[in-house]
């Protein structure tokens, strides 16, 4: 004849067994908030902005105001059907003499390889004291933003997750 019964020992034997499992599955959950946290810790969030449209202190900025650096991944411009891997002030200066023509106009050129600390403002393209400089950089880009014009930025953060930012979206797109 066999016992079927529950004897202390079995009941303990199991509610170890069961402890343990429990303590399983909280410690893998907590591991995934650890590695969910630790990402958003290093996010970068880029953001293209126009300062002071038509007025003499024009700026074009690429901003990050995430909380972690932003690695560049590519540059491009697309134009009329076709793709060029370079920022958007060599564009203008290779393909729009006009551009020479704009009273004091600077740029900080934008390529892959570079790296947007959290925090840092980068003028791509400016304007400083030209109220006829920022009139005109200001109707170029919004001519061209008419015909299709687009600026594309393509960055990655330090555990390699890559978005899109195109300039007139209001955020970035996370593509990988």
């Amino acid at each position: 004849m066999s016992n079927k019964t529950w004897n202390s020992e079995k009941v303990l034997s199991f509610a170890a067994m069961f402890i343990s499992v429990m303590t399983l599955v909280v410690l893998v959950v907590q591991t995934r908030l650890m590695q969910a946290q630790q990402r958003l810790s290093v996010l970068p969030y880029l953001q293209i902005s126009n300062y002071g449209s038509y007025t003499q202190n024009y700026k074009l900025m690429v901003l990050n105001n995430g909380i972690g650096p932003a690695f560049i991944e590519s540059v491009t411009v697309r134009y009329q059907g076709k793709e060029y891997n370079k920022d958007l002030y060599t564009f203008l200066a290779e393909h729009f003499p006009e551009t020479d023509s704009i009273p004091q106009f600077f740029h900080t050129n934008i390529g892959k390889g570079m790296l947007i600390p959290p925090g840092e403002k980068i003028a791509h393209l400016q304007i400083d004291n030209s109220v006829a400089g920022g009139e005109k950089l200001t109707r170029l880009l919004r001519r061209l933003g008419e015909e299709g014009l687009v600026f594309e930025l393509v960055y990655s953060s330090v555990y390699k997750e890559k978005w899109r930012l195109r300039f007139g979206d209001e955020a970035a797109v996370k593509i990988k």
